[in-house]
């Protein structure tokens, strides 16, 4: 008898456990965008079971990335689409991330549009804030976002999603797979009141060899004396190593890179000054 009540207590404590899940992170949850170093709701223990013979996600802006490239400084509305034949409710997530995987620009929440903004560390999410019905077959969340100013680097946005049955267990929803869309960043709108009187830092940076056995060289011209900021960043943000930390002067530098100690893998070489960051992609072997 004390075997069975202490097995029925278990399962008590299970379902009111997975109850409260459910409840708390029906509301949106963060961190689940597929980005990197992250997961999404297909991953194990999570969100399954259910089964579609479509689905897909679509991000698109408003105004458009012409060419594929975004404005610094304006503002558009991000568009996730999410549809999953045999669903009609739906949840979502979205991060919008630079090269290093930070969160760039600002993103705002449009009244009665279903979607909040969490915070997963330190990057941004936009969730929902309910699972929302499908309108003709697919589900659209909106949200607000303030493009970088100049300096802000090639941006992706990561969307997920997840059809749900809304039976209150994880059984049976359908997590959608994650896509991703990489935008450059454009000119911005001259304003030649000022700029005739900036100072304007210009990179053209370089990493050889790539990919890179021990040492690679890092050659870039500035045309101001600025103080420099060189790191290595992994495709997770995280900083492995600072290379330049220093005042320098105009005209050309190079600098012999020592990364006998960095593990083999995908890397990008940042180097900032002021406002100002460039990106270049370093690949490490052993």
């Amino acid at each position: 008898m004390k075997k069975i009540i202490t097995t029925l207590s278990l399962l008590l404590v299970t379902l009111v456990s997975t109850s409260a899940f459910m409840y708390k992170y029906s509301s949106g949850i963060a961190g689940y965008t597929g980005a990197p170093g992250e997961t999404s709701c297909a991953n194990p223990g999570c969100h399954s079971g259910g089964t579609s013979t479509s689905s897909a996600i679509t991000i698109t802006a408003t105004p458009s990335f012409t060419n594929g490239e975004y404005v610094p400084g304006t503002t558009y509305t991000i568009s996730v689409v999410a549809n999953a034949a045999g669903f009609t409710h739906y949840g979502f997530g979205c991060e919008i991330l630079d090269d290093f995987s930070t969160s760039v620009g600002t993103m705002q929440t449009i009244s009665g549009a279903g979607v909040k903004l969490l915070n997963a560390g330190s990057r941004r999410n936009a969730v929902h804030s309910t699972p929302k019905t499908a309108n003709s077959g697919t589900a659209t969340f909106n949200f607000k976002w303030v493009a970088p100013d100049e300096g802000g680097g090639n941006i992706t946005i990561y969307a997920a999603a997840n059809a749900v049955n809304l039976n209150g267990v994880m059984s049976g929803d359908f997590p959608i797979a994650p896509v991703n869309l990489v935008v450059a960043e454009g000119a911005a709108p001259v304003n030649t009141a000022i700029r005739s009187n900036e100072k304007t830092t210009r990179y053209d940076v370089s990493v050889y060899p790539s990919p890179a056995n021990g040492f690679t060289t890092l050659s870039y011209f500035l045309n101001a004396s600025q103080t420099i900021a060189v790191e290595l960043i992994d495709i997770s943000g995280k900083t492995v190593k600072e290379l330049v930390n220093e005042k320098q002067d105009t005209g050309d530098h190079e600098h012999l890179l020592n990364l006998e100690s960095v593990p083999a893998g995908v890397y990008f070489i940042k180097l900032s000054a002021d406002n100002q960051k460039v990106a270049q992609k370093l690949i490490t072997v052993q």
